[in-house]
């Protein structure tokens, strides 16, 4: 079964980057997407992950 959410870390992974540059790809690239803060974690859709991916691609 799959999370509805991925966490800051697991969209790292799934970017190969690490969070300072993902940090840097959320202020430079326009449209992408942000994520969804619950109390002090980053939260991502699926659908956001699919979108920034294919903003960097």
């Amino acid at each position: 079964m799959t999370h509805p959410f991925h966490t800051n870390d697991e969209f790292c992974g799934i970017l190969r980057c690490s969070p300072t540059t993902l940090w840097r790809l959320r202020r430079t690239i326009p449209g992408f997407p942000q994520p969804f803060r619950i109390g002090r974690r980053l939260l991502w859709s699926h659908d956001q992950v699919e979108q920034a991916i294919s903003l960097i691609c």
